[in-house]
């Protein structure tokens, strides 16, 4: 794990315990049980250990938030599920299936998974549209005259090229639309951008 993402596993963890608290308190309308607030606090150690240790393992703490992506989401999601299976294995071993809440199994996972995602997406989003340096920011501001350019087909080449032009900050061109042969496409746009006829 790099030494500059050292914040991350404390952020993860915090985030597995905030789940892990709401789950009860939604479960109990706000309200917990003495008898629960203490299932709750017995279980706090091992699922934030078993969760941070799944996130680890799963390499999640290599990954660059700022450039967050699909296949990082989908990975996100596979951690959160192998933790909270080991996690219900520790509950089943230890206790059965009597003595706590079953309805906070399934809001756990739903909860993590939020709290896990919603911030890597929103990194990514200010990185790529908001900070001083997004290629976005630059395309709606530039410092230089760029070439207008419309693209010929709006398929996954017209895609890639687009995309590859509206995130590259130094890039020479400005994308003013598409052209593409499908009518059902026309009208439609493609990052942001309209597609004619």
């Amino acid at each position: 794990m790099n030494k500059s993402n050292i914040y991350l596993p404390i952020f993860d963890v915090l985030a597995a315990l905030l789940s892990l608290y709401l789950s009860f308190l939604l479960r109990f309308e706000f309200s917990i049980p003495k008898e629960f607030v203490i299932v709750f606090k017995n279980w706090i150690p091992w699922i934030l250990l078993v969760h941070f240790l799944t996130f680890l393992f799963s390499q999640m703490y290599s990954r660059i938030w700022r450039y967050t992506s699909l296949f990082d989401l989908y990975a996100i999601i596979g951690s959160v599920f192998v933790s909270c299976i080991l996690n219900y294995l520790i509950i089943f071993i230890s206790m059965g299936l009597e003595g706590y809440p079953r309805s906070v199994l399934i809001l756990y996972p739903v909860l993590l998974t939020i709290f896990s995602i919603v911030p890597r997406l929103s990194i990514r989003v200010y990185f790529s549209h908001y900070h001083e340096d997004s290629p976005y920011k630059k395309q709606k501001y530039p410092l230089k005259v760029k070439k207008r350019l419309i693209l010929i087909g709006a398929g996954k080449t017209g895609d890639k090229i687009a995309k590859e032009i509206l995130t590259s900050p130094d890039s020479n061109f400005a994308i003013i639309g598409f052209i593409d042969d499908d009518p059902n496409k026309h009208g439609a746009r493609l990052h942001g951008k309209k597609i004619f006829c």
